[in-house]
């Protein structure tokens, strides 16, 4: 491993069968994939125009302790899937997600459920 962001990629999955793909880019910042509920196809995002969720721009947020904010919608507001390890574990082998959001944009409630359900990601 060269850098941290390195250990968030491969493939994750969730118990409900939402997936994640991550893969290190270059400029080590990460591309996402999201895969909903066992669906072959990446996850239409509604509240970015219907664009799939494909190579999602992730970055490393070493202010929140190392975690991973992936953008939802490409800095058209502020929808992110923040993905953190769990503290008490060194595998790196569980992710936990939350979501982060300006307040303001209470549009975006009704979109969680694409989302959701927010349960740790294990890395397949």
């Amino acid at each position: 491993m060269n850098s941290f962001i390195e250990y968030f990629c491969g493939c994750w999955k969730n118990e409900s069968g939402n997936c994640l793909n991550i893969s290190l880019n270059l400029d080590e910042t990460v591309s996402v994939t999201f895969f909903r509920e066992g669906k072959n196809i990446p996850m239409k995002r509604p509240w970015f125009y219907n664009k799939p969720a494909i190579d999602m721009l992730g970055k490393l947020n070493v202010q929140a302790g190392g975690s991973l904010d992936i953008d939802l919608s490409c800095n058209e507001n502020s929808f992110c899937l923040n993905l953190s390890f769990n503290p008490d574990e060194v595998s790196y082998q569980h992710l936990m997600p939350s979501i982060i959001r300006n307040e303001e944009d209470e549009f975006l409630d009704k979109h969680y459920y694409l989302i959701e359900p927010l349960k740790t990601y294990k890395k397949c």
